[in-house]
């Protein structure tokens, strides 16, 4: 079962690459999708925002991963849940500040992983252990 958890965890983190991709203008998927910030491009211009936008999704490609090793038991159990909380708030903010980076469904599929993660993390103080061996 752990290693389930760390696939979804993986496979989730590093699905934000497609948010790098859409914020730098590298691959448009689909021209409805964009890279642009609502929030952040009028205030801080087109250029920072994509900055922005770039550390955002990176900071959540690392940190699922290293949530995932947690699960694995590559990195201390302990390192879980500061893992997991700030990862699911950093993609959440990514998601509100760049919405159309992605597919409405994948969209959709990343709000449920963080808000369950943060539900494990937060709300049931989940740690990984042996138990699910």
């Amino acid at each position: 079962m752990s290693w389930l958890i760390a696939v979804i965890l993986f496979a989730h983190g590093v699905g934000h690459s497609m948010g790098i991709l859409q914020t730098t203008g590298v691959a448009t998927i689909n021209p409805a999708w964009n890279g642009e910030s609502w929030l952040l491009s009028g205030s801080l211009g087109s250029t920072l925002a994509n900055i922005a936008g770039v550390i955002v999704w990176s900071v959540a490609i690392v940190g699922f991963c290293a949530v995932a090793a947690t699960v694995v038991g590559w990195l201390p159990a302990t390192w879980f849940e500061p893992l997991a909380v700030v990862s699911a708030a950093v993609s959440l903010a990514g998601i509100l500040a760049f919405p159309m980076a992605f597919p409405m469904f994948s969209t959709i599929g990343a709000v449920v992983v963080d808000l369950a993660v943060l539900f494990a993390a937060i709300a049931l103080h989940w740690q990984p252990g042996p138990e699910l061996g």
